[in-house]
């Protein structure tokens, strides 16, 4: 039941947002829509060996991204470099969506037409395509670094690292939070330092699309699915 009304909470938020458009811009109606929870990657125990939840992210923003792969007849590349790939057929329709991610990591993400493109695997973009298989449909979660959830997510991170370096040891609370303290120190620097955005991606079956053809992807009208994901890398 708590997850029927955070999936509410999301889409009311979504809606006020639409409505809340300046005149002059006509807001994009979804055609499709993905949502899920999010977590971090996370420790399945505490130290007492009870069972763990694994934790989400603070309430946020999240740019997320379905990316549908596959092979057809590429038509209309006309650089040398973007023609030789036509050959392979390999394509990908990319859609971004930005979502407010609730307190409790809840999230749904809506594409319409104008949110996505089409291009190779190097990134020609493709004016001609026929779609002869769908292959693969990854969905990609990137969470913007800052002080706030560097510090969560490595909190949560250093926890699932000191329960694998730590099992078998006589005392797990000793070890634990030893190997915690390093690891989260560690991840800390690296994320307010060095990384931009903290990722989370799941794999999806191809067949959850059926069959698309071109212009169904170019209106991005794939479908609505369910895609719970897992923060396990920074970027």
């Amino acid at each position: 039941m708590m997850r029927h009304t955070s999936f509410l909470t999301v889409l009311s938020l979504s809606v006020f947002a639409a409505c809340a458009a300046d005149d002059d811009q006509t807001p994009t109606t979804p055609t499709s829509q993905v949502e899920g929870e999010m977590r971090y990657k996370d420790a399945t125990t505490n130290a007492d060996g009870s069972p763990r939840e694994a934790e989400a992210p603070p309430a946020q923003q999240a740019l997320v991204t379905v990316e549908v792969r596959g092979t057809g007849t590429i038509g209309g590349l006309e650089a040398t470099e973007c023609a030789l790939e036509s050959a392979s057929g390999q394509f990908r329709a990319l859609f971004d969506s930005t979502v407010q991610i609730d307190d409790g990591g809840v999230y749904a993400a809506g594409y319409g037409e104008g949110d996505g493109r089409i291009e190779t695997l190097g990134g020609c973009e493709i004016p001609n395509l026929t779609v002869g298989v769908i292959t693969d449909v990854v969905v990609r979660a990137e969470l913007e670094a800052n002080t706030v959830n560097c510090q969560s997510y490595c909190d949560a991170n250093a926890r699932a690292t000191a329960e694998a370096q730590c099992q078998g040891a006589q005392d797990q609370a000793s070890c634990r939070g030893a190997a915690e303290s390093t690891a989260s120190a560690s991840c800390n620097t690296e994320c307010t330092t060095q990384r931009e955005v903290i990722v989370a991606e799941a794999s999806l079956s191809a067949s959850l699309l059926g069959e698309l053809d071109a212009e169904a992807l170019r209106a991005a009208a794939f479908g609505d699915f369910a895609a719970d994901l897992t923060f396990d890398r920074m970027e």
